[in-house]
């Protein structure tokens, strides 16, 4: 059993330390590196007591509970020591005694010491001189690593007690420590200060990044723990902690179990209630986080249970059911665009022009109603518009003249002339010389070169929908819409089609496909197509591929289990 617990927790050994100490109530850990490759790991909390002694003596044994103010409570944290260490010196209180297994061997009368647990025989039991809290002296055990320094300074970020950390080596010398203040945690490393806001819910802690050196110890996919860190990512670029159960290598949460879905599930409640409250502390800095980390589809598709995958169909249940002030803008804002469109209050980052493909894809998942833009032309508020609105407006406007027929009222072409502008087909145009194109199999006389199309538009789903339609097909752009394609219509024969558009520099350049995306191409073979331009300027292409094709080489990638196309080109049909 204690060498089935050694392989298990091996990598874990400082943190069970951490964890037992801090258990015990210790406000400072010193850990030491001695001659020979032994350590010391000292701490001030309470001294042992009987029961404490005889738990360390045991296996599976502990006198405390889970659910009660500790961390630990299986008793088995303190056998990790047996993966590294030949023999551990324990000094409390006025008590010292001492785990030898060649002591053990010959007091209990075996040959061979393989046979004989190490942290079971208290041997050389002695008085000493009364200390406070307890002091471990581990010795190397031949061929195991015995390093106790490597401690992530987010361990220190849930405890209840610990507040610092001194580890001195001689290659160098290490302060770790956090100050505590209600809603605020910040940790000092060697880095510098790292600040965090909390939020509590139920069974659940969230520790938010307020700055870049906080954020470079959550990362994009952030850290779940179980008051020490565990290997599991929640998903959002923030930390959670609760009561959930681990496995037992202590290393990742069991997912199914009811205990750890509850504080996922608070977790969500915590960062939804956030997200949605304008006034709240954290409200801003939860928004810019969001829309700065991963695509969070990526994370509700998965084909197995995962932390983030809970936590984050929690939060997408919590988002749709609370009520918002504000809503996505297919359109950037500025800062006073935002105040005045929103009075009671939104995220300044969803409106910015860098984070608008994040505040597309959010919209779906948090469930954002979407700002009908086009509304705002009418009434007094279009007065108090910044020119920069005003001109994206006119130019929304003029799209959707030309892409889609739209009769405009006499305040959006208001609009439209007010903002610099380009001629495109006009809709009636397209609508006739599609229509009698699809029929006779032509390309129309009026079509566009590519390039002139290219250079007119923002986006290219945009470009390569007016390049289609001039040539017979019948496509809308729902790029805004978060449906796993940008395009959707027929195509000249007058079959239905799905359009993903990609934008490459050349032909042997990669593009990646979502799971969402690969997911509705399997499940309508032929009539979901990719478009790919590729170059710009003059010689700027539109190439078709049919993704379905069992020939075309893609490679599955785990950056974020992406589908990413290889040697496409040779697949593809150029659109002349």
């Amino acid at each position: 059993m204690e060498d089935l617990l050694a392989d298990t927790y091996r990598n874990r050994v400082p943190y069970e330390l951490l964890q037992n100490s801090d258990d015990a109530g210790s406000t400072t850990i010193t850990i030491t590196e001695l001659d020979g490759g032994a350590w010391s790991w000292a701490n001030n909390g309470r001294s042992f007591t009987t029961a404490d002694a005889e738990a360390l003596c045991r296996s599976a044994s502990s006198t405390k509970r889970r659910g009660g103010d500790s961390i630990g409570y299986r008793g088995i944290g303190f056998k990790s020591l047996a993966a590294i260490a030949s023999h551990i010196d324990v000094q409390s209180a006025d008590v010292a005694f001492t785990f030898d297994r060649s002591i053990a061997t010959g007091l209990l009368g075996e040959q061979s010491p393989s046979i004989v647990p190490l942290i079971r025989i208290p041997c050389e039991i002695r008085s000493t001189a009364k200390i406070d809290g307890a002091v471990f002296t581990i010795f190397g055990r031949l061929g195991a690593e015995a390093s106790l320094d490597a401690i992530d300074p987010v361990s220190l970020l849930f405890l209840r007690h610990v507040g610092r950390v001194d580890i001195s080596t001689p290659a160098r010398d290490v302060t770790i420590s956090v100050g505590r203040d209600g809603s605020n945690v910040t940790l000092h490393d060697d880095a510098g200060a790292a600040h965090f806001g909390l939020l509590r819910h139920g069974t659940a802690t969230v520790a938010v990044p307020l700055d870049p050196h906080a954020q470079s110890l959550t990362g994009l996919r952030g850290r779940l723990a179980c008051g020490l860190p565990l290997d599991d990512e929640p998903g959002l670029p923030v930390a959670v902690s609760g009561d959930l159960l681990t496995d037992p290598s202590r290393t990742h949460a069991v997912v199914g179990d009811e205990s750890t879905q509850q504080v996922l599930s608070d977790a969500a409640a915590a960062i939804a209630i956030e997200l949605t409250t304008p006034e709240a502390p954290l409200f801003q800095r939860l928004w810019e986080l969001v829309l700065e980390g991963e695509d969070l589809r990526s994370h509700l598709v998965s084909s197995h249970p995962t932390v983030s995958g809970a936590l984050l169909t929690a939060l997408q249940r919590v988002m749709k059911t609370l009520p918002k002030n504000f809503a996505y803008s297919p359109l950037p804002l500025t800062a006073g665009d935002v105040t005045r469109i929103f009075p009671k209050g939104a995220p300044a980052a969803l409106y910015t022009k860098k984070n608008q493909p994040s505040a597309r894809a959010l919209k779906a998942v948090l469930g954002l109603d979407t700002l009908e833009v086009e509304q705002l032309v009418d009434g007094p508020l279009v007065a108090q518009l910044s020119d920069e609105l005003i001109a994206q407006l006119g130019a929304h406007l003029g799209e959707m003249a030309r892409g889609y027929g739209r009769q405009l009222t006499t305040a959006e072409q208001r609009i439209v002339d007010m903002s610099p502008g380009t001629q495109s087909c006009s809709p009636q145009l397209i609508a006739q010389s599609s229509a009698a194109a699809a029929g006779r199999g032509e390309i129309p006389q009026t079509a566009e070169p590519l390039a002139d199309i290219v250079s007119r538009w923002r986006t290219a789903e945009v470009a390569t929908m007016e390049y289609l339609n001039c040539r017979g097909w019948l496509l809308e752009d729902v790029s805004g819409q978060n449906v796993g394609y940008d395009l959707s219509g027929n195509n000249p024969a007058g079959e239905p089609v799905r359009i993903e558009v990609k934008k490459v520099d050349h032909m042997d350049a990669r593009f990646a496909m979502t799971n969402n995306e690969m997911s509705l191409m399997l499940t309508s073979p032929g009539s979901y197509l990719l478009a790919v331009l590729v170059g710009d300027g003059r010689y700027v292409k539109l190439m078709l591929v049919d993704p379905s094709d069992e020939g075309l080489p893609k490679e599955r990638v785990c950056r974020r289990w992406d589908w990413e196309f290889t040697d496409w080109a040779r697949f593809a049909t150029v659109v002349e």
